[in-house]
Order: structure tokens, then sequence, then C-alpha cells
């Protein structure tokens, strides 16, 4: 089961943010600056970076087959998310992208598959990961990325393991 999509979207007065969990899972609030900068080391960013963040000119992405990165983007036209119509800014806005991708998502794929080889129950795996992923990101976006990851490893690897256990079952019943 996939876990529902996590959606960004940006207007043009600010940034919104509309997200879909899965129940059970709690998420804790923090700000979003100081959040972003205890992610990424202040050193990483630049000086234009760095005032964009503090200004709260950034937005992050889910894009585990790219590599991890942060980088400025610019914001050309806007869409609405009520009528779908999409419309060109007057002004560009710069915003600082922080990517989550397969550098972010390889130890959370490792760290799914050795809990399901080790037959963690899904809802402790799923605790597991969520613990580790704010550990290391202290930020719910990233946070609620490591996890579906983690999770899509582990129910691939736990479907894997059961299949094979059934064809040893069957093997040894003929």
């Amino acid at each position: 089961m996939k876990t529902p999509a996590l959606v960004l979207k940006l207007t043009r007065c600010g940034s919104s943010v509309c997200r879909a969990f899965t129940r059970g899972v709690v998420l804790l609030v923090t700000m979003a600056c100081l959040t972003m900068l205890n992610f990424v080391k202040a050193d990483d960013l630049t000086s234009e970076e760095r005032a964009l963040v503090n200004k709260g000119a950034f937005m992050e992405m889910y894009k585990p087959d790219e590599h991890s990165r942060h980088f400025i983007a610019h914001i050309t036209a806007v869409r609405d998310g009520k009528t779908g119509e999409t419309r060109n800014t007057k002004a560009p806005d710069a915003v600082v992208c922080f990517v989550f991708g397969m550098e972010d998502a390889d130890p959370a794929r490792a760290e799914g598959r050795s809990m399901a080889e080790f037959h963690y129950s899904r809802s402790q795996a799923e605790q597991f990961l969520f613990a580790q992923g704010w550990d290391k990101y202290h930020d719910r976006f990233f946070t609620r990325c490591y996890v579906q990851e983690g999770e899509d490893a582990y129910d691939h690897k736990a479907a894997e393991l059961a299949q094979k256990t059934s064809g040893e079952a069957r093997q040894k019943s003929l």
C-alpha cells in the first residue's frame, strides 16, 4: 500500500502546505527556518540562499531518483489549487529548493529491508523509521519522505520473505 503523496503548493502571497498523512503518525511542528538550517549546515548555503531561507522563501521536493541537493529556483508561474488555472507572475520570486534525493532515500531503504529481515511488525518499523528520520532531519516533510521510502522497502522485503517461506513450506509438504 502506498502512502498518500505529499503536496507542496506555492501561492503568490506566500507558501501554503497541504499534506495528507497516514493515520496513527504523529508529526511534530517546528519552525521552518530553524529546521532548514539544522538540515543543511549553514556553511553549505551561500549568503543569497541563507537570506532566502531566513525570509521563508524555500520549498522541499521529493525526488528519490535524483541526487540530494539544494538550489535556487525562480517561480515564474503559479497554479490556483481550486480552479486549476495557471498564471504567470510579473516578477519571478526566488526560492531555495531542498531535494530529498537518492542519498537520503538509500539509508531509509536499507533500514526498511533490515527490519523486514528481522521480523519487525509494520507498526514497529514505521515508528522506528519515524524516530530515525526525525533525529536525522528535524523536518516534517523530509521525515515523512524517509518513512515512506523505508516502509516501501520494508513491504517489498516482507513480501519477498513471505513468498520464500511459503515456497519452502510447500516443498516440505511434498
